[in-house]
């Protein structure tokens, strides 16, 4: 029988899957944990073979403490819309992932890894708790052998977390702390834990994990999850060397991360920001763009080339879009997920033609699914014009967009048993907005 979920609950499985003393470092702050706080994990290693067209190599002037290394290292950046999902690849043949996009992008991070052969994660990072960083971290922990989990030690009572905490025990797995310092050991690379240098509060993204990838003299990266600012200054304040060639850029281009200080710190030549082309955030940020095009540093988006691979020999780096490591839909905020675990069809733009009755309709196959099953969403009354749902589950929100017409199948994830779902829906045409509500009961 499924416990409540209390801040007991969680406290006690957060203490149960923490692995006591795995980090090789003390933090430098000793402040008390507080309940509420939450904590993070994801890394993959694996060997790719996907060939794609290469459209920017370069050398580095920034000096790693790696030594020439042979072979070559590659560094997926998954598009997975508005979130992060990224994939190391050494030549030693280790696979570290580090987060797994939103809830509804765990499938699609597991279709990538089988493409490119991989069958077990070396790592896993969890950089932070929020839902578009750990959300399909379940996904990928039910479908992939993992050997380590990597999170910072924070607490939050989110289902989103609770999914990811369960899936971790159901790997049998113990989590390590993601702190500075914290070494993670690899065979054919150098990768290192920058940050969070200290405990911090209630934010979560204070405790975004960061992380240094070295591989010879130029092939450096620097990943920084949702670190804002003033983790930023916190990890300039501690002297540690973060210059890296390519800077995975903070939350998504927001204007609450990557200053100019953290700017001159890196001093990257490159710069990925993952993100939606589609969001209700407005990233990435305008400001954030010009600091990065001022400062001379080239830039790489999910929303642009779609996933990015980025190659290197230690020497120089090649960035080469992968078409086939893409969503068939649209990189939107949401995005449709197939029963299959495939990518749904592109998303038609809005048809300027209504029905005679010029009212929406929904259905649903399966009103009272399974957990972690699928259920398949029929909108009808405007046929080709788009819509977006709205699902209401206990604890979050979670948006898709489809086409009035085509079937949109969704993963429900480990959805409360019991607890009604409503789904609210809704589609403009010429300026009219169109609503309809259905709802399901997870059993």
């Amino acid at each position: 029988m499924k416990m409540n979920r209390t801040g007991a609950w969680f406290l006690l499985l957060f203490l149960m899957l923490f692995c006591s003393g795995c980090g090789q470092t003390q933090s430098t702050n000793s402040q008390p944990v507080k309940e509420k706080q939450v904590q993070h994990i994801s890394a993959a290693k694996s060997e790719s073979k996907a060939d794609s067209k290469t459209v920017n190599k370069t050398d580095s002037n920034h000096k790693s403490t790696a030594s020439l290394p042979k072979g070559k290292l590659k560094v997926y950046f998954f598009d997975v819309g508005q979130g992060d999902s990224m994939l190391i690849q050494t030549p030693k043949g280790e696979n570290v992932l580090i987060d797994g996009g939103n809830n509804d992008k765990g499938d699609d991070v597991v279709r990538y890894l089988r493409q490119l052969h991989v069958s077990q994660l070396d790592d896993v990072i969890a950089t932070h708790p929020d839902a578009d960083h750990i959300g399909g971290l379940d996904t990928v922990l039910e479908n992939l052998k993992v050997k380590n989990v990597y999170a910072p030690r924070v607490v939050n009572t989110t289902r989103t977390y609770e999914d990811f905490l369960l899936a971790v025990k159901n790997s049998r797995l113990k989590i390590k702390q993601a702190k500075a310092n914290v070494d993670l050991g690899l065979r054919g690379a150098s990768m290192k834990f920058v940050g969070p240098v200290k405990d911090y509060h209630e934010e979560m993204n204070d405790w975004s994990a960061v992380v240094k990838l070295s591989y010879g003299e130029k092939g450096t990266f620097l990943f920084t999850g949702d670190a804002p600012i003033r983790s930023e200054e916190d990890m300039i304040a501690t002297h540690q060397d973060l210059s890296s060639q390519v800077l995975k850029v903070g939350h998504h281009g927001s204007k609450t991360a990557t200053s100019q200080a953290f700017l001159d710190a890196v001093k990257p030549k490159y710069a990925i920001i993952s993100v939606a082309k589609v969001n209700s955030y407005g990233l990435p940020n305008d400001e954030v763009i010009n600091r990065l095009k001022s400062n001379h540093i080239q830039i790489f988006r999910t929303d642009e080339m779609k996933t990015i691979l980025a190659v290197t020999d230690g020497k120089s780096i090649e960035f080469q879009p992968v078409p086939s490591l893409t969503p068939n839909h649209s990189s939107s905020e949401a995005g449709n997920a197939t029963a299959s675990g495939k990518a749904a069809p592109p998303v038609k733009q809005p048809s300027q033609q209504a029905t005679s009755n010029g009212t929406l309709q929904a259905k649903l196959d399966d009103p009272t699914p399974q957990q972690y099953s699928k259920i398949n969403l029929m909108v009808t009354g405007l046929t080709g014009a788009t819509y977006q749902a709205t699902f209401h589950y206990k604890s979050k929100d979670t948006v898709y967009r489809g086409t009035v017409g085509t079937p949109l199948s969704v993963r429900i994830s480990r959805a409360a048993p019991g607890y009604e779902v409503r789904i609210d829906i809704k589609a403009v045409v010429k300026g009219k907005t169109y609503t309809t509500h259905t709802s399901f009961t997870p059993q």
